[in-house]
C-alpha cells in the first residue's frame, strides 16, 4: 500500500533487535557484581538489567550510540544496509530520504556508524596478524628472484599492496599549470601554489589478500617513513608481499617481497611494452588493482570529501569488507578487553583502570590519591591585564 509512513514500511522490530544484538556482542555492558547486562527492559529501551543483582545499566554509554537522540532502529538499519550493500555505500542523503529524517541527522547517524568501524578495525588487527602468522611461519621463503612463486603461493594468502588516489585536483583547479613541485600520485592531489598548495585529494594505501581481508590507510604521499610503518605495524616480517616497483625499499624489511615490473619494455621492437608486465614468473597485484576499482567505484557516492575525514570513510569500507570476511562471532570473541585491559569498560563504569583506582582511594595516574586531596586547590590571583604596549615594555 502506498501513502504509508516509514515505521509502516520497515519492520522497526527487526532492525531493533539487530541494533541491540550488535551491542551486545561488541561492547557488552558489565555489571559490578561481574555478571553481564542483558536483561532487556521493555519500558526503558536505553536500558539493560542485570540478571544477578537487578541492577540497571545504560547500554549506550561508552559507545558510538551515546546519546542517541533517534530511535534505535534506524541505527540497525544503517548498519544492516551498509552490511549488505558492500562494497557499494550508504550515504547520508539516501538515510535522509529513506529513514524521513533530517539530513543533519543522517549525518551524525553516518559519522557514529563510522566511529564505530574504525573502532572495531582493532579487533581485525590481531586476526590478520594470525592469519598471516600461520599461512607464513617463520622458515617460509620464496624462490630466488626470476624464478616461478606459482607453486609456492598458490594456497596461501599472498598480501598485494597499492596506492590510488580519490577525488584529485582537476587542471582547472590548478589556473592551468602544470605541477612541477609534486611527482607521481603527489601530483595530482595538491593545489598549485598560487592557489595555497593545501591536499584537496585523497590518497589511499591498500593492502588486501584474495578473497579475503583489506586494509585501507590515507597517507599524505608515498615516502618510505610514510608508508614503510603502516605495513611493518600490520603484516608479520615473513609475510609474502607483491607490489609494483613503487616499494623498492621494502625488501630490506621483508625477505619475500616480490615486484611486477608494469613498465617492462618488449624486446621485439613493433612493441613498446612486454607481454608480461602485468604479471612476471606468478608476480603480480591484481588483487589490489582490483580493490583499488572498487573502492573508486563506491566512493563515487559521495561524490566528495574532504581529507581530513578521509579516514573515516575509508575505515568504515574496509570494516564492512572484513567483517564479510571474518564474520562477527570471530570479531566478538577478539575483544578489546583481552587486548588491553587498560581501555576497557571496567566494573565500576570508568573507561580506563586508572581512574576506577582513584576513585576507590588507590594511586591515580599522576600518583595522587583521592583521599589524600582534603581541600580544593586555590587558584592563582590574576592580575589586571595589560595593553600590548605596557607588555612590550616589559621586554
Amino acid at each position: 500500500m502506498l501513502g504509508g509512513t516509514t515505521s509502516q514500511a520497515i519492520n522497526t522490530q527487526y532492525y531493533q533487535a539487530v541494533f541491540d544484538d550488535i551491542l551486545s556482542r561488541l561492547y557488552p555492558t558489565q555489571c559490578e557484581c561481574g555478571t553481564r547486562c542483558d536483561r532487556p527492559m521493555p519500558s526503558r529501551p536505553y536500558s539493560v538489567r542485570c540478571p544477578s543483582c537487578l541492577r540497571q545499566k545504560s547500554k549506550l554509554a561508552h559507545t558510538p550510540f551515546r546519546n542517541l537522540r533517534i530511535p534505535q532502529w534506524m541505527a540497525g538499519y544503517a548498519v544492516e544496509e551498509s552490511y549488505h550493500r558492500h562494497p557499494q555505500v550508504i550515504t547520508a542523503s539516501e538515510l535522509s530520504r529513506r529513514l524521513e529524517i533530517n539530513y543533519r541527522t543522517a549525518l551524525l547517524l553516518k559519522r557514529r556508524i563510522q566511529l564505530l568501524a574504525s573502532e572495531q578495525l582493532k579487533r581485525i588487527y590481531p586476526l590478520i596478524r594470525q592469519e598471516l602468522e600461520t599461512a607464513f611461519p617463520r622458515p617460509y621463503k620464496l624462490p630466488a628472484e626470476g624464478n616461478d612463486v606459482r607453486p609456492e603461493t598458490i594456497d596461501r594468502p599472498v598480501v598485494h599492496a597499492d596506492t590510488m588516489v580519490l577525488f584529485s585536483a582537476s587542471q582547472r583547479a590548478n589556473k592551468g599549470r602544470k605541477r612541477h613541485r609534486n611527482r607521481g600520485l603527489t601530483s595530482s592531489i595538491y593545489l598549485s601554489e598560487r592557489l595555497g598548495g593545501h591536499q584537496i585529494g585523497t590518497l589511499c594505501h591498500v593492502m588486501g589478500t584474495k578473497q579475503g581481508w583489506v586494509l585501507i590507510d590515507s597517507v599524505p604521499d608515498l615516502r618510505a617513513n610514510t608508508v614503510g610503518p603502516i605495513i611493518r605495524d600490520r603484516l608479520p616480517r615473513n609475510t609474502a608481499i607483491f607490489t609494483d616497483e613503487a616499494y623498492t625499499w621494502l625488501y630490506r624489511i621483508y625477505p619475500n617481497h616480490r615486484m611486477v615490473n608494469h613498465s617492462k619494455k618488449s624486446a621485439d621492437r613493433r612493441f613498446k611494452y612486454a607481454r608480461d608486465r602485468w604479471c612476471q614468473n606468478g608476480v603480480h597485484n591484481q588483487v589490489s588493482e582490483g580493490l583499488n576499482g572498487s573502492l573508486k567505484k563506491a566512493m563515487r557516492a559521495y561524490s566528495y570529501f574532504r581529507p581530513q575525514y578521509s579516514t573515516l570513510y575509508l575505515n568504515e569500507w574496509a570494516f564492512f569488507k572484513n567483517l564479510r570476511y571474518f564474520g562477527l562471532e570471530r570479531l566478538a570473541e577478539n575483544s578489546l578487553a583481552a587486548e588491553n585491559p587498560v581501555a576497557r569498560r571496567s566494573r565500576t563504569g570508568c573507561l580506563i583502570e586508572s581512574a576506577r583506582d582513584s576513585a576507590e582511594g588507590g594511586n591515580g595516574p599522576c600518583g595522587a590519591s583521592a583521599d589524600s586531596i582534603k581541600q580544593p586547590i586555590p587558584l592563582p590571583r590574576l592580575g589586571p591585564r595589560l595593553s600590548p604596549r605596557r607588555l612590550r615594555a616589559f621586554e
